[in-house]
């Protein structure tokens, strides 16, 4: 008889392709692990994945790197009585997600900038449009907080991680999101290695976070084949080594700001 089949949906294309090897990564290790857990299929995470996944009778669905996509795509998996998991971001129930919360970033971009002692935050973005949305955001956020626009103060570098570069221009302290869990973070440490860098981070890395929804679903999965809906909800929620609260999300809004070298346990310095 055969197991239970989950799909993946990750992007394998376009700019957020770290998240997608972060969580092929750590899939190849559970099905190494526990190859009789699951069958797990890969989709690119593309506009109509879901409709896609919903009609193929899967017992889960685990990825999505893309806040929107993922809101979308929700509705379509609790139709389907799809078990919904995510570890890079939050969709709100009945989806289970590690993430940080997104819509509080903004606001602690601008608390460190209060923190560091400026008066003014600048903001140079990347023009994808979820960096342009955190840009506008950070923009509101500092500007009820009384500090100046433009430069003289800080710099909040909202981009990818491997554009940092393109936009650390100017002196003083930059403020910029941050994921040791992903490939490109040695390309922000290498661009960074002459500038007082503060990284907004999770408290989890994507990498952490990928660990903890697919073990989870695994272990579920390996006790309890049959297992679907919320039932397999409920059994990954109770392994999950990450405490989730009744709306599925861990407690708090998840991120920390560290000086940049100081935002990987793996790569403290001594």
């Amino acid at each position: 008889m055969a197991g239970p089949r989950v799909a993946v949906v990750a992007p394998l294309t376009g700019p957020r392709t770290d998240w997608g090897a972060a969580l092929l990564g750590h899939l190849e290790r559970v099905r190494a692990a526990r190859p009789d857990a699951a069958e797990w299929h890969v989709y690119d995470e593309a506009p109509e994945v879901a409709r896609t996944v919903a009609a193929a009778g899967y017992a889960a669905v685990v990825g999505h790197a893309d806040a929107e996509g993922a809101r979308r795509a929700l509705p379509v998996y609790q139709a389907a009585g799809l078990t919904c998991l995510l570890p890079f971001v939050r969709a709100g129930a009945p989806a289970l997600s590690w993430a940080p919360d997104g819509d509080a970033l903004a606001r602690r971009i601008v608390e460190g900038a209060l923190a560091l002692g400026v008066d003014a935050l600048a903001v140079a973005q990347d023009e994808e449009p979820g960096w342009a949305a955190l840009g506008l955001a950070v923009g509101e956020e500092a500007g009820r907080a009384g500090l100046a626009p433009g430069p003289g103060g800080a710099l909040a570098v909202l981009a990818p991680q491997d554009r940092f570069a393109r936009f650390a221009q100017g002196a003083g302290p930059v403020l910029t999101p941050t994921d040791c869990g992903l490939v490109s973070f040695a390309q922000l440490r290498h661009a960074a290695s002459d500038r007082e860098v503060w990284a907004v981070h999770p408290q989890m890395c994507a990498a952490r976070r990928v660990r903890a929804a697919v073990t989870a679903l695994a272990q579920a999965l390996s006790e309890a084949p049959a297992l679907r809906g919320t039932a397999l909800m409920d059994a990954v929620r109770a392994r999950s080594g990450t405490l989730l609260t009744a709306e599925g999300a861990p407690l708090g809004d998840g991120w920390l700001i560290s000086r940049l070298p100081w935002a990987c346990a793996a790569g403290t310095p001594l």
